[in-house]
C-alpha cells in the first residue's frame, strides 16, 4: 500500500516526535486562567472542568490535534465573554497549524467580540488569503474593508464569489449594500432582488431594498417593498462561527457535512501517534502491530514504527524498521524523514544529514525536514548552512512563527543580525500584523548593533501594541528589551519583573532562570547583545534522545465500595 495513505498523520507524528522537548512550549503562550467570579457557579464549574480536560490532554497531542484542542479551549472561554485567555488560546492554535485558515477565521471573531477591530480584520484578511473557498471567511473579510471604508475592494472579492456560485443570499445581499453606499442604486436594486429570489424569508432586506428603490426614485417599488420589511437577515452556513459563539449556523435544510467514517488502519496509526505522545510506547507498538497486519509493508506504518522505536531506546528495532520503510518506498520524502530522526537518536549525525538532506530533496516544501536539518547544522556549529534551510521553510508562510524564529536565531548565531532585520522587514511588509513576526521584530531590532534609530523607535512601537494586547511572558520580555533600547531601564525592569511574575504563576519558578539572566542586565542598564538569551535552545538546538524516563504509573481503577453492612 503506498504511503500516501497517511499523510497528515504521519506529517503530525513527525512534527510531535521530531520537535526537540519543550521548544513548542517556549514558543506557545500560556492560557491564562480566568477570572470565574461573575459567572454563575453553574457556568464556572464548566469552566474549570473544561481547563482541567485540556491541560491533562494538550500534553498528548501535537500538530493539528493540538491545535484542535486549542481552539476548543478558546472557543469555550469566548462563549462565556473570557476574550483575554480565548485570545491567547487562539493565537497558539495558530501558532501550531499556521496554514490551517480556520484558526485565523475564529481569531478574527475572538477579536471583534473583545472590540479589536484593527486585529480582527488583519485576521480575516489572512484567513481569506489561506481559504478563499470557505464564504464566511469571504464575508467576513468583506465586511472589514467595508468597515475600513474600501468599497471597491470588498465589492471585488464578493464578486469572485458570485461570479462562479449564486447559492446563498448573503454575497449578494452584500454587494446590494456596498452599492446602495456608492448610490449604484439600480445595481443595489439587482442584488437584492437576487438575493431575495434565493432567500425569500430574508424580509430584513426589503428594507434596504426600499432604500435603492428610493435612491432611484421609484417611490412605489420603495413604499411597496417597505410595507414587506421586516426582521429576518439572510443567513449563512458558518459551522466555525456557529460552534464559536452558538448561533444559527445555517438555513433550517441546511446540515453540517457528514464525516465519513475512519479506516481501521487509519485509527491504528492515529492510536499509536497518541499512545506515543502518551509515552505508552507498548500500547503504540500494538497499535502499528494491528496497522501492519492490516496494511502490510506499508511504508508509513513501518516509518511511524521507527520513530517509537527510537523514541522509546530500542536502537536495534528502530534502525530494522526504518531500513524497511526505506526498502518500502525509498521515494518517500517522510519515510527519509523518519530514517533521518532514527540516526539522529542514535548519534549517527553525518547519517542523519543525509536523510534529511534526501527528505528535503524529494520534497523541498516538507517544512519538518527542513527545519530538522537546519537544526542539526547549527548544533554542529554551521549557522551559515543551517540559515538557507530555516529560510525555505519560513518563506512558505509568513505565519510559521517557529521557522523565523530559528532563520533570525541561526543568523544571529553566524554574526548577521543585519541580515536578520531585512528578512523579517521582507515577511512584515507581507503581513504587518503577524504578532509573532512583530515579536521577532521587536527583539531583534532592540538587541541587534546594526539596527538604526528607526528600526529601533518601530520595535517600541511594536512591543507597546503588542503588550497592551496580551500578557504573555515572551511578549513582555520583548517589550522590556525595547524599552532598554530606548534608555527606559527602570520600565524595561518592570516590565520583565512582571514577565516574570506569569512565569511564575503559570510554570513555576524552575522556569525563571532565563527571565531572571535579562532582567539582571537590564537592572544593571546593559543591553543584552541577542533578541534571545545566549543559553537558549534557539542556538543549541538540542539533540534528539530517546525517552529513558521511567514509564508512567499505569492508572488505577477506583476500587469499588464496599457494600453496606447488615
Amino acid at each position: 500500500m503506498p504511503t500516501r495513505k497517511f499523510p497528515k498523520i504521519l506529517l503530525a507524528a513527525a512534527l510531535a516526535l521530531a520537535a526537540p522537548l519543550g521548544h513548542a512550549e517556549a514558543l506557545l503562550k500560556p492560557v491564562p486562567s480566568p477570572d470565574l467570579s461573575k459567572l454563575t457557579p453553574a457556568k464556572a464549574a464548566d469552566m474549570r472542568k473544561a481547563r482541567e480536560e485540556f491541560d491533562k490532554v494538550r500534553a498528548t497531542l501535537a500538530g493539528d490535534p493540538l491545535a484542535e484542542t486549542y481552539a476548543l479551549l478558546a472557543t469555550i472561554y469566548a462563549r462565556n465573554g473570557l476574550y483575554e485567555a480565548a485570545s491567547v488560546a487562539i493565537e497558539d492554535s495558530v501558532l501550531l497549524a499556521p496554514k490551517d485558515g480556520r484558526w485565523r477565521y475564529l481569531q478574527g471573531i475572538v477579536m471583534l467580540g473583545d472590540k479589536n477591530p484593527l486585529g480582527a480584520r488583519g485576521a480575516f484578511e489572512h484567513a481569506f488569503a489561506l481559504d478563499p473557498a470557505y464564504l464566511p471567511i469571504r464575508t467576513a473579510a468583506a465586511n472589514q474593508r467595508v468597515e475600513n471604508g474600501d468599497l471597491d475592494g470588498a465589492r471585488k472579492m464578493l464578486e469572485e464569489y458570485t461570479a462562479q456560485k449564486k447559492e446563498q443570499a448573503v454575497p449578494f445581499a452584500m454587494l446590494g449594500d456596498i452599492a446602495l453606499k456608492q448610490k449604484r442604486y439600480k445595481d443595489a436594486i439587482a442584488q437584492y432582488q437576487m438575493a431575495l429570489k434565493l432567500e425569500a424569508g430574508a424580509n430584513k432586506l426589503y428594507a434596504s431594498l426600499a432604500d435603492a428603490y428610493a435612491g432611484a426614485g421609484d417611490a412605489k417599488a420603495a413604499a411597496d417593498a417597505r410595507a414587506k420589511a421586516g426582521n429576518t437577515p439572510p443567513t449563512l452556513y458558518d459551522p466555525l462561527g456557529a460552534g464559536l459563539f452558538g448561533r444559527e449556523a445555517s438555513k433550517a435544510d441546511a446540515a453540517p457535512p457528514k464525516t465519513p467514517p475512519v479506516d481501521p488502519t487509519t485509527q491504528a496509526v492515529n492510536d499509536a501517534v497518541v499512545q506515543t505522545g502518551q509515552r505508552q510506547y507498548a500500547a503504540a507498538r500494538a497499535s502499528l502491530d494491528k496497522a501492519l497486519k492490516l496494511a502490510p509493508n506499508d511504508a508509513g506504518v513501518l516509518a511511524l514504527y521507527a520513530r517509537v522505536e527510537a523514541m522509546s531506546g530500542n536502537d536495534a528495532a528502530a534502525q530494522s524498521r526504518a531500513a524497511a520503510a526505506v526498502a518500502a518506498d525509498g521515494k518517500s520524502a517522510i519515510v527519509h524523514l523518519s530514517q533521518g530522526v532514527v540516526r539522529e537518536v542514535a548519534g549517527d549525525d553525518p547519517g542523519a544529514q543525509r536523510s534529511y538532506e534526501e527528505a528535503v530533496r524529494l520534497d523541498p516544501k516538507m517544512r519538518s525536514a527542513r527545519i530538522s536539518l537546519g537544526n542539526l547544522l547549527l548544533r554542529n556549529n554551521r549557522a551559515a548552512d543551517a540559515i538557507p534551510q530555516y529560510r525555505a521553510a519560513a518563506e512558505q508562510s509568513s505565519a510559521d512563527g517557529e521557522a523565523w524564529t530559528r532563520l533570525v536565531a541561526a543568523e544571529v548565531a553566524a554574526g548577521r543580525c543585519a541580515a536578520g532585520l531585512k528578512d523579517i522587514h521582507g515577511a512584515l511588509a507581507k503581513d504587518s500584523k503577524d504578532p509573532y513576526l512583530m515579536q521577532i521584530f521587536v527583539r531583534l531590532a532592540s538587541t541587534c548593533p546594526a539596527a538604526s534609530a528607526d528600526e529601533r523607535r518601530m520595535a517600541l512601537d511594536y512591543g507597546t501594541s503588542l503588550y497592551k494586547s496580551t500578557e504573555a511572558p515572551q511578549v513582555g520580555e520583548a517589550y522590556a528589551l525595547a524599552l532598554a533600547a530606548a534608555g527606559k531601564w527602570d520600565d524595561a525592569a518592570k516590565t520583565q519583573q512582571a514577565a516574570m511574575f506569569v512565569v511564575l504563576r503559570t510554570d513555576g519558578k524552575d522556569a525563571l532562570a532565563s527571565y531572571r539572566d535579562v532582567l539582571q542586565q537590564l537592572q544593571a542598564k546593559k543591553l543584552p547583545d541577542r533578541p534571545w538569551p545566549p543559553g537558549s535552545d534557539l542556538y543549541h538546538p538540542a539533540r534528539l534522545e530517546a525517552d529513558r524516563a521511567p514509564p508512567p504509573a499505569a492508572q488505577t481503577p477506583p476500587a469499588k465500595p464496599a457494600p453496606p453492612k447488615g
